[in-house]
C-alpha cells in the first residue's frame, strides 16, 4: 500500500521581498508493512522539514471515507489501437464499476473535449460510455473532425507536436479545474503510452507544459496517475515527461496489472491524514523541498517532494478570481428619480444637536392650470426620509400646509421634522387623495446644508395672515407656506435663523428690494421673546404695487457677515 502526501496552501497576500506566513495543510496516507492504513498517529508521530528546517505542526486529523474527486484522461493521441486499448477499456470499466462510490465525483475526458465545460459527475453508466467508445490513435493521423481539420493537420512532425500540445493543455486545465473543488486530495488518471515534450516555439513561450502541468497539479492538490496500457517497453522519451509528472506530484507509473494499480490509486485518496503547519518565506513563487517522517517503527509514508511558494502574480491572480467570484452584494434596487407634479414642497435648515442639521418639510398641493380636468387631488403625503447609508431619519404622513394652517394637537402634522448629517438624503413620497387611494410618488435626494461657521443664516419661513387677528394666531402656532405668491390683502411674517458664535447674537437687518436688486427701504427686525435662534420681519403687501419683490436679510459679526435673499410675488 501505497502511502502518500499532497500540499494546499491558503495563503495571505504576498507582497515581493517581504517575508509572510502562510497556513500549509498537507494530506498523507501511512500504511504498515502489510499495507494497511495506519490511522491512530498523533502530531507527536510526525516530524516536518521545509527547506531543512524542522517546523512544529500545529494539528494532525484523519479523514476516513469522505468524497473522492477523480478525473480520467484518456490521450488517445499516445495509445495504440488494438490490444492496448482493449486492456484500457478492461480496466477502467471495472474501476468505474467496483471502486467508484456512489458519492465520488469523477469526469472522464478525451483530448477534443471542451475545457470550458468541464462537469464532475456522480454518473457513472455516463462514464462507463465514454470508456467503451475509446479508441486509441497512435500513429493514425487521419483527421476525424473539422478542428482537426483546419488546426492539426501537416506532416507527421507537425500534427504530433500540435497533439503534445493539445494533450498538455488538457492536463493543465483539469488540474487547475480540481483545484476549484476544495483543498482534499484530488486523483488525475492519466491513460498513454507516453507524453512527449511540448515544443516551446516563439510566440508559444505562455502555453501549457510539463512543468506548467506539476506546478498546477501541486498547487491543486492532485496527485497525478500514469497508466500505460502498452504491451512493450515505454520510449525512454516520452516515458521519462510520464515519469517526471507522477514522481513529482507525489503519483505513480501503472503498467502490467493496470487493475490492481487503479485500485491502490483510488485507495490512496480513501484514508488520510490532514497536517497542518506554519511557514514563514519570502513570497518568490519558487518551489520549497519538504520532507516528512513517521516515528512510528513499521510504518511507511510516501510524500510529495514540495511546493511552490506563492508570487506576487498568484496573489494578484487569487485577489482577482476572488473579486469576480464574489462580487459585492447588490444593493436594494433605488426607485428612478421623479418630482410629482401635484405637489409642492418646501426644506427649511436650521441647525440641530451635535453638529447636524434640523430638517423641516412642508408640502401644499400644486396650483392647477386652467383647463385641467384631472381629479387627482393630493390631501395627504408619506414621507419616509432616508440617511446615505439607509438610516431611516424620519418616516410618517404630513399634511397639507397653506393659508392660515396652524398645528393642531392630536392632528396629522403638517411638517415633518427631522435631524440629519450634512450632505445627501433621499426622500420618498407617497401621495394620496382623500380616499386613500395612491395618486403618485415622488423620489428625490436633496443636499443638506452644513451651518458651521462663526456666522451663519438658515432657510427663513414665509408665514401668511389675511388680518392682524390671524397675524397673531400664526405668530403664536402657524405653519410655514410654500407658495411665494401672495395678495396684497395679506401679511407677512418671516422668521429667519441665525446663528453667531457661542455667547454673541449677531446683528440682523433686512431691506425691500425691487425685482432688479435696488433697495426700496429698510425692513424693521424683531427678536421674539424667549427666542435667541431667529428673528422675525413682518411686512404688510397693501403699500406693494403688483410685481415681484426681495426681501435681503443680513447678518453681521465683527469678523464678517452672511447674506440670504427671499423672492415673492404679489398680485391683486
Amino acid at each position: 500500500m501505497i502511502a502518500l502526501l499532497a500540499l494546499a496552501a491558503t495563503l495571505a497576500e504576498p507582497q515581493s521581498g517581504i517575508r509572510n506566513t502562510q497556513t500549509v495543510v498537507i494530506d498523507a496516507v501511512v500504511s504498515d508493512t502489510r499495507g494497511r492504513t495506519v490511522d491512530t498517529l498523533k502530531v507527536q508521530d510526525f516530524e516536518l522539514r521545509e527547506d531543512g528546517n524542522v517546523l512544529q505542526l500545529d494539528e494532525v486529523r484523519f479523514i476516513r471515507d469522505e468524497q473522492r474527486v477523480v478525473a480520467v484522461y484518456l490521450d488517445e493521441y499516445h495509445v495504440s489501437a488494438g490490444e492496448a486499448t482493449d486492456r484500457v477499456r478492461a480496466a477502467l470499466t471495472e474501476f468505474i464499476d467496483h471502486e467508484l462510490g456512489a458519492k465520488d465525483l469523477f469526469v472522464v475526458m478525451k483530448p477534443l473535449d471542451s475545457l470550458l465545460t468541464i462537469e464532475m459527475t456522480h454518473d457513472r453508466p455516463a462514464a462507463r460510455a465514454i470508456v467503451e467508445n475509446f479508441t486509441g490513435r497512435m500513429g493514425d493521423y487521419a483527421p476525424r473532425t473539422d478542428y482537426e481539420r483546419q488546426f492539426i493537420a501537416g506532416t507527421p512532425p507537425r500534427i504530433e507536436a500540435a497533439r503534445s500540445q493539445v494533450v498538455w493543455s488538457a492536463l493543465n486545465a483539469l488540474a487547475v479545474h480540481l483545484g476549484t473543488l476544495g483543498s482534499q486530495r484530488k486523483t488525475l488518471i492519466v491513460v498513454t503510452e507516453g507524453l512527449p515534450r511540448a515544443d516551446r516555439r516563439r510566440g508559444q513561450e505562455t502555453l501549457p507544459s510539463l512543468d506548467a502541468a506539476i506546478r498546477a497539479s501541486n498547487h491543486a492538490n492532485v496527485a497525478v496517475y500514469g497508466v500505460d496500457p502498452g504491451m512493450e517497453p515505454l520510449d525512454p522519451a516520452p516515458t521519462e515527461s510520464l515519469r517526471r509528472l507522477t514522481v513529482d506530484t507525489d503519483g505513480l507509473l501503472i503498467s502490467g496489472d493496470l487493475g490492481a494499480g487503479l485500485r491502490g490509486a483510488i485507495a490512496d485518496a480513501t484514508g488520510y491524514y490532514l497536517l497542518t503547519y506554519h511557514a514563514s518565506h519570502p513570497a518568490d513563487g519558487k518551489f520549497h523541498d519538504v520532507q516528512v517522517h513517521v516515528k512510528r517503527t513499521g510504518a511507511q509514508l510516501h510524500a510529495r517532494k514540495g511546493y511552490f511558494a506563492p508570487s506576487p502574480d498568484d496573489a494578484l491572480r487569487a485577489a482577482v478570481l476572488a473579486r469576480l467570484n464574489n462580487p459585492k452584494p447588490a444593493g436594494p434596487v433605488e426607485p428612478a428619480p421623479h418630482a410629482s407634479p401635484l405637489i409642492q414642497p418646501w426644506f427649511g435648515w436650521s441647525r440641530g444637536g451635535g453638529g447636524t442639521t434640523r430638517v423641516t418639510f412642508v408640502w401644499e398641493p400644486a396650483a392647477r392650470v386652467p383647463g385641467d380636468r384631472s381629479k387627482k387631488i393630493p390631501t395627504r403625503l408619506t414621507l419616509t426620509a432616508l440617511a446615505a447609508d439607509g438610516t431611516v431619519l424620519f418616516e410618517g404622513p404630513v399634511a397639507p400646509t397653506g393659508a392660515g394652517t396652524l398645528d393642531e394637537p392630536g392632528a396629522v402634522p403638517t411638517r415633518a421634522v427631522f435631524e440629519a448629517p450634512p450632505g445627501r438624503v433621499k426622500l420618498r413620497m407617497a401621495i394620496h387623495d382623500a380616499a386613500a387611494q395612491l395618486l403618485d410618488r415622488d423620489v428625490r435626494d436633496i443636499v443638506v446644508r452644513d451651518l458651521k461657521g462663526e456666522v451663519a443664516i438658515g432657510t427663513p419661513e414665509v408665514l401668511r395672515a389675511r388680518n392682524a387677528r390671524e397675524l397673531r394666531t400664526v405668530d403664536e402656532s402657524g405653519v410655514p407656506v410654500v407658495s411665494r405668491e401672495f395678495s396684497r390683502a395679506e401679511q407677512l411674517l418671516v422668521r429667519v435663523p441665525v446663528y453667531g458664535p457661542s455667547g454673541a447674537q449677531p446683528r440682523v437687518s433686512a431691506k425691500l428690494l425691487s425685482r432688479m436688486g435696488q433697495a426700496m427701504r429698510d425692513l424693521s427686525v424683531t427678536a421674539p421673546s424667549g427666542s435667541d435662534t431667529f428673528d422675525q420681519i413682518a411686512l404688510p403687501l397693501a403699500g406693494l404695487a403688483q410685481g415681484e419683490y426681495m426681501i435681503e436679510v443680513t447678518a453681521t459679526i465683527a469678523t464678517g457677515e452672511a447674506k440670504d435673499r427671499i423672492n415673492f410675488r404679489v398680485t391683486p
